[in-house]
């Protein structure tokens, strides 16, 4: 069961058990007949491997088009860096909301009909941002596009954790994370083209197409029908390995929020035009499209735990330096250090939640990691927007740099805790 003291790893005696169920544990697939010949296939198979990296990428398009679009839509409606702020974590805020109760509706109708719900809300969600007349609608189409993306990450990581065999789960998901990883570098990209509401039209269409493909190419992988009992819920969110992956998360999510709302504004003040913010971005996201299998297979052979350290570390120090590293180097060098910091620490983090799950608590293990991200994403532009007037950039960043500094010492004596039971 998750929670064994070691955190970063899984304990044989938890894969033993989980392969001993058969009918729930992918582990236990492994060693059978139909096993074998399944664990060739990534995500069982080329089809639904190809439709689950579609809806990943296509959600990451929608969160990465943002970066150079959403900030400049909400100042021409009137907002403030506040309000700015607030926009942009209330993509995540739905999350807090959503995050379980995705994962109970998971369980109860399917990962597959989730994900199409999810799909179908982004597609509503852009045509809102495309025709917004004022910044309460821009709300409004942000709430949506949350719920959407809430629904596909509950959805999409627990099915492609049904699919994968428990030994190579950290390099079964590393397909997943890339996916999302290459959506993240076109979204910008495509934030970049045209006027600012533009890019949202060509989402919308690319939003569809994933519909389409989902409902041909996903497999159902739960048992649907299941109910969530609140006692099994909680079980869940009090598991070691489930609270060690929502504390990276956290952190890194804050980061990223508190990046993807003032940056952009920040990059502007130098000058730089719209299409080249969203090429910066782009550039962000390409280590986690370069690296993720490495990292994956990193995760599975030192221990989730042990490199998600090294990755918070690495991006307490980043944030320290990033003003002057944004004076000294160029600013493509810049963005591809931020890039790592992704890769470097949300990999092993989901590798972490869900190495030795049983399948229908899996489910609710993912919403807790949607709650886990929801949290930090939304309050990381939120407390960035209040800041700013008291210290602007520096102040910022020294925020940034102490929540990563405190979720390494967070994380060391949570491991040490958990040795010592």
């Amino acid at each position: 069961m998750p929670g064994e003291p070691n955190v970063s790893e899984s304990s044989s005696a938890t894969r033993s058990a989980a392969a001993a169920g058969a009918a729930q544990s992918a582990g236990a697939r492994a060693h059978s007949p139909e096993g074998a010949a399944a664990e060739t296939h990534v995500l069982g198979g080329p089809a639904s491997a190809l439709a689950l990296a579609l809806v990943m990428f296509v959600e990451a398009v929608g969160y990465g088009v943002v970066a150079p679009t959403l900030p400049f839509l909400a100042r021409a409606a009137g907002a403030g860096e506040a309000q700015i702020g607030f926009l942009v974590g209330l993509y995540a805020a739905v999350g807090l909301l959503a995050g379980i109760p995705c994962g109970a509706l998971a369980n109860r109708y399917g990962r597959r009909s989730l994900i199409l719900v999810g799909l179908g809300c982004l597609a509503v969600a852009s045509f809102g941002f495309v025709f917004a007349p004022t910044y309460l609608w821009l709300v409004a189409a942000r709430f949506v596009q949350g719920l959407g993306a809430t629904a596909i990450w509950v959805g999409s990581l627990t099915m492609a954790a049904d699919l994968s065999p428990d030994s190579h789960m950290g390099r079964s998901l590393s397909w997943i994370t890339g996916s999302w990883s290459l959506g993240f570098v076109v979204g910008p990209a495509l934030g970049g083209l045209g006027s600012v509401r533009f890019p949202f039209v060509l989402y919308a269409v690319l939003a569809l197409l994933a519909f389409v493909a989902g409902c041909v190419a996903l497999p159902e992988t739960g048992r649907v029908g299941v109910r969530s009992a609140l006692a099994g819920i909680l079980r869940v969110l009090r598991y070691p390995a489930v609270l060690a992956s929502a504390a990276a998360t956290f952190a890194l999510s804050f980061f990223y929020g508190a990046i993807e709302a003032f940056v952009p504004l920040f990059v502007d003040e130098m000058n730089v035009k719209r299409i080249g913010i969203g090429f910066l971005f782009a550039i962000a996201g390409l280590p986690s499209i370069i690296l993720p299998r490495f990292t994956g297979q990193l995760a599975d052979r030192v221990g989730d735990a042990r490199l998600i350290i090294g990755g918070l570390v690495y991006a307490a120090l980043l944030n320290g330096a990033f003003l002057w590293l944004a004076g000294a180097v160029p600013l493509w060098v810049v963005f591809f250090l931020l890039g790592l910091v992704e890769v470097l620490i949300y990999v092993p983090a989901v590798a972490l939640l869900n190495r030795g799950m049983q399948r229908d608590e899996r489910v609710l293990a993912t919403g807790s990691h949607t709650y886990a991200f929801s949290a930090g994403f939304f309050l990381g532009p939120l407390i960035g927007g209040l800041l700013m007037p008291l210290g602007s950039y520096p102040l910022l960043f020294a925020t940034l740099t102490a929540v990563m500094v405190a979720a390494v010492a967070g994380f060391f004596i949570w491991r040490r805790r958990l040795v010592a039971a």
